[in-house]
């Protein structure tokens, strides 16, 4: 995206003619903005350095600009449908279902702001409007691939998906359950790390401003800022995806006609060694790598048939980075890494087959604990006496303790929701607006209190039950400490690895949504 002073948008993906000079650069007062996507998902992600994304235009959020960039994306469909299907669209337009992908490392958090932007960009009417469905990418990848018949599976064999995009490497192995209809579910607790193709970027960055720096010229040059912006463009364009590691030189036309033999640059052109651009790659191919070989341990480890290592997204397009795959998995394996003709388009294709097809995945392997502080009786000698607390029945109850509905591991079932439980002793006269934070713990093993570091705040979710008269509705407890009333309520939770929904149950009846505040 390209933003001008008044934070209008005068540039997208291709479109981009108004918003550069004719040197090719920005214009005066344009700001470039990239690899936003990665932002809508820094709250409690460990996978993402925010100090190496670039920044934003001022007064602008990560959904801000991720809804600008969706509302081009849209207007670009709209027209695009207009064209081919006239009246038809404009008849339909309000029946159309929205199939958005997501990395699959991204948590509840990073959905909530995507369908956040997919609102403010108008794919959607309102938060009620249910016609977008968020779908993980290598879900898509998987599912595109199964239905042009890449893949012959038969059931109980299982396939790695490594997904190397942009910003995210996803990795989910799945199991066959059924080849007609065909079905899979998750072997393993999928991984990930923010090692795309961005991270080549930040490299070569690094490495294109050291040698720049031995220009020795003035800050702020104008040599220095073409230089760096040619050579850029080109390492996106070219030599990011024709890189093999064959000892090849890069010779990029920096246009200038200095010469600068100490930063490599002779009779126009800044020289790049096969070793300094290996550099680039190294680093992240080796954690992907990493990510790869603990998958196929994992499968192994379940007496799993992996049959195939799927390669999707647009850096497994990259010849180097799937020769590296195809070189360090197990020698069993290594015929067995395969990729799609057009792994770029396989995950917006596998996107639109689920739009017209049923949804492959049966279950998924929850890849953390999901939790509630609770008010448990206190247990003299085993609770800590300072999280003793009194209550309305006249029994100590003890802080801080936690109840696990979700266990890390535990296979969840697609469409199913868990059941949360809750109850309240209320006073006469109190609201019946309820707040609860719902926790998630990483470790293994989950602590035993929700006070410990380890385990951390997802969401806090709001229930309203004032529809419900206290009196009438709720059974009355009259007791030396005073009168309560004992509310009771269910939350059904959806924490299938889809986008997360919270709806309210009181006595049989739906309530409608929780409201959810993500932390």
């Amino acid at each position: 995206l390209y933003y001008d002073q008044h934070q209008q948008v005068v540039g997208w993906g291709p479109d981009i003619a108004e918003a550069l000079a004719p040197t090719g650069y920005p214009k005066p007062g344009v700001q470039k903005v990239e690899w936003f996507k990665l932002q809508l998902m820094l709250s409690g992600n460990t996978y993402i350095d925010p100090i190496n994304l670039p920044p934003l235009p001022p007064g602008k959020s990560e959904i801000d600009v991720a809804a600008d960039y969706l509302f081009k994306l849209r207007q670009a469909m709209r027209n695009q449908l207009q064209k081919s299907l006239g009246e038809v669209f404009n008849r339909e337009e309000r029946n159309i279902r929205y199939f958005l992908t997501v990395p699959a490392i991204w948590n509840d958090a990073g959905k909530a702001a995507t369908r956040a932007a997919a609102i403010q960009a108008g794919f959607l009417r309102d938060e009620n409007d249910n016609r977008l469905t968020l779908i993980s990418e290598p879900e898509a990848a998987a599912m595109f691939c199964a239905k042009t018949g890449l893949l012959n599976l038969k059931v109980h064999d299982a396939i790695l998906i490594v997904d190397c995009g942009g910003g995210t490497v996803d990795l989910i192995a799945y199991e066959v359950e059924e080849e007609s209809p065909f079905t899979v579910a998750e072997c393993t607790a999928g991984s990930g790390d923010s090692c795309g193709s961005t991270a080549l970027n930040r490299n070569f960055s690094n490495i294109l401003r050291a040698k720049i720096r031995k220009m020795k010229l003035p800050d702020g040059s104008k040599t220095a800022g073409k230089v760096y912006a040619k050579c850029i463009m080109d390492f996106e364009n070219r030599i990011k995806a024709d890189f093999r590691n064959n000892g090849q030189k890069w010779a990029v036309d920096v246009g200038i006609e200095a010469e600068f033999p100490e930063a490599g640059i002779e009779e126009g052109y800044m020289t790049f060694t096969n070793e300094e651009i290996l550099q680039c790659f190294e680093p992240v191919v080796n954690r992907i790598l990493e990510l790869v070989r603990n998958q196929i341990i994992a499968i192994q480890a379940q007496n799993r048939m992996l049959q195939n290592v799927l390669v999707v997204g647009g850096f497994g397009a990259s010849e180097y980075l799937f020769q590296q795959i195809k070189l360090h998995v197990p020698p069993q394996f290594q015929n067995k890494v395969v990729r799609p003709m057009d792994s770029v388009a396989a995950i917006v294709k596998g996107a639109v087959t689920a739009g017209i097809t049923e949804r492959v995945i049966t279950s998924r392997v929850a890849r953390r604990h999901y939790l509630m502080a609770t008010l448990q009786p206190f247990k003299e000698g085993h609770h800590p006496e300072q999280y003793r607390v009194p209550s309305l029945d006249g029994r100590d109850r003890c802080k801080y303790t936690r109840q696990i509905f979700v266990q890390k591991g535990q296979r969840v079932k697609i469409g199913e929701p868990v059941k949360v439980s809750f109850f309240r002793q209320v006073a006469p006269g109190a609201t019946l607006m309820y707040e609860d934070v719902l926790y998630a713990c990483d470790e293994d093993v989950c602590p035993e209190y929700t006070k410990d570091p380890r385990i951390k705040e997802v969401v806090t979710l709001t229930s309203d039950l004032s529809r419900k008269n206290l009196e009438k509705d709720f059974e009355r407890m009259d007791t030396p400490q005073g009168t309560f009333y004992r509310v009771y309520f269910d939350i059904y939770l959806t924490l299938d690895g889809s986008e997360f929904n919270a709806e309210l149950v009181c006595q049989g009846e739906v309530m409608g949504r929780c409201s959810a505040r993500f932390r």
